[in-house]
């Protein structure tokens, strides 16, 4: 575990909102040299707290109206790691998580229209080992930072 300054922390927050803000603008905001801010940010990085920038993409501007989450479980016999592998190539499969408990998989499916969601649902259905799943619709999302 890294310990984190009040600035490391304030740094984190404004690129997690946008990681694309240049060092200037960070410095200037927080009152610090570029300097500081731009050495803050390569240890951060070094040290693994920052592990690589993505975009943040809109599905909605991507043409997918829909998000879901989908709990899926697996027959008693089977092994969570077996389906993963056929996951990726299922339309809109955006994220897989194995989480602890009696849910074998969370997955993350964005879909053009509530019938391509269905389809999606039903390839998944037929996967070997996969006993049920249930499907949430997801109306509004709101991202948060944890520090």
């Amino acid at each position: 575990m890294v310990n984190l300054s009040p600035l490391d922390k304030m740094i984190l927050k404004l690129l997690y909102q946008d990681a694309r803000r240049p060092i200037s603008e960070i410095a200037q905001q927080l009152n610090e040299p570029a300097s500081t801010i731009r050495g803050r940010i390569k240890r951060l990085e070094s040290t693994g707290v920052i592990a690589g920038y993505l975009p943040v993409l809109n599905p909605k501007k991507l043409g997918f109206g829909l998000t879901a989450v989908v709990i899926l479980r697996r027959d008693s016999g089977g092994h969570v790691e077996d389906v993963v592998p056929l996951l990726k190539d299922l339309p809109g499969m955006v994220h897989f998580q194995n989480p602890l408990g009696d849910i074998d998989g969370l997955l993350t499916i964005w879909a053009k229209d509530l019938e391509q969601l269905s389809d999606v649902i039903r390839s998944l259905n037929r996967i070997e080992g996969v006993k049920r799943t249930e499907t949430l619709v997801i109306l509004e999302e709101h991202r948060f930072l944890p520090l």
